[in-house]
């Protein structure tokens, strides 16, 4: 599901006058090997210890395995979609990590938390088209990755989860007004002014940040 650039009245709704339904898309095999290359997905990940709110129900050792899992299923879909993978951190872990699934690697800056590292990772590209993706996505495909790539290479693009965060965030140039944290989609639409294309995929609005979340993606299989 889309919704087009331009007017958004009510940023707390989707007007039906400006949604239309679209099912997932699968790029024809004779395209996907030929897509260039030109978008930088960037994939912050600060450290393997991370997905705290699930403390609860995990140890941190569970927890720092389900972590690895998941970064490595963004970085397949990534890879799978033809586009190069650059990961945020300054811990080792994670860096030695990177370099031995093919990524390179950015430093995250000491402050500015998730924010600071988007638009540090944004900054390492070049120029280049970007999206900043994350690492807690367990649904998360291939054609996710060639959908957001697409619209980013025309503008903005936002793609939001399923409890009001935000999955993806796509553009071109630097200076994007990143407002990471609980509830950031509506807070990212209202930073543009509405100038961004909403991208709504399965594979981009299950994420994982609570354990009713690790319950459910469970039961339906991506765990």
């Amino acid at each position: 599901m889309l919704l087009p650039q331009g007017k958004c009245s009510d940023l707390g709704r989707l007007d039906s006058d400006h949604v239309h339904e679209q099912r997932p898309h699968r790029w024809p095999s004779h395209l996907t090997s030929v897509l260039p290359v030109t978008v930088a997905a960037i994939v912050p990940i600060r450290s393997f210890t991370g997905l705290t709110r699930l403390s609860a129900v995990l140890d941190e050792s569970k927890r720092a395995s389900l972590m690895r899992r998941l970064a490595a299923n963004t970085v397949s879909a990534v890879q799978e979609a033809g586009l190069p993978a650059l990961i945020v951190s300054n811990d080792p872990n994670v860096t030695s990590w990177s370099a031995a699934h093919g990524c390179t690697v950015a430093a995250e800056p000491d402050a500015g938390g998730l924010d600071g590292a988007a638009a540090a990772g944004v900054a390492a590209v070049g120029g280049r088209p970007w999206m900043v993706v994350h690492a807690d996505l367990p649904a998360i495909e291939a054609d996710d990755i060639r959908a957001g790539a697409r619209l980013a290479e025309r503008g903005y693009v936002l793609a939001p989860s399923h409890d009001g965060g935000t999955s993806l965030i796509g553009g071109t140039g630097t200076g994007f007004p990143y407002r990471y944290g609980p509830g950031s989609f509506r807070r990212h639409l209202a930073a543009v002014r509405g100038e961004a294309t909403i991208l709504i995929r399965p594979g981009l609005a299950l994420d994982l940040d609570h354990p009713r979340d690790l319950d459910v993606l469970t039961r339906l299989g991506y765990l």
